[in-house]
């Protein structure tokens, strides 16, 4: 993974350890310091095993993000996506809840206006 020097492969296709059930991942990567989850794949990958990976490595109790930049700031000249590893105390929006009115500026601004709306919990 060029540019981050902190990446470590963890897990690679073909090695004992290799989940039968990852189908598209070819090589997974862990960053530790960033808490960045990176998976080379084949093109096909789905949520499911992205799920799955991110259980093993990280935990079941972990949450993951993705990130979709403006257009104007997209790299895409691998096959790989990366999964941003949460903090237990890292707030992140439920998204069992409605949709917010976009006047908000802000993800956590909607989702508060959300839960506020429809007495859901706002933590």
């Amino acid at each position: 993974m060029a540019g981050n020097t902190n990446a470590r492969l963890v897990l690679a296709h073909g090695a004992p350890s290799w989940p039968t059930d990852w189908r598209a991942a070819q090589r997974v990567y862990l960053d530790r310091q960033l808490g960045l989850l990176s998976i080379e794949h084949d093109g096909s990958i789905g949520w499911d095993e992205l799920q799955a990976i991110k259980n093993r490595i990280a935990g079941e109790a972990t949450v993951a993000i993705e990130v979709y930049p403006p257009a104007g700031r997209v790299v895409n000249n691998i096959e790989m996506r990366h999964l941003w590893l949460l903090g237990a105390d890292d707030w992140w929006p439920d998204l069992g809840g409605e949709y917010a009115p976009i006047e908000y500026a802000t993800l956590r601004e909607r989702y508060l206006a959300v839960q506020l709306s429809t007495g859901g919990p706002t933590s």
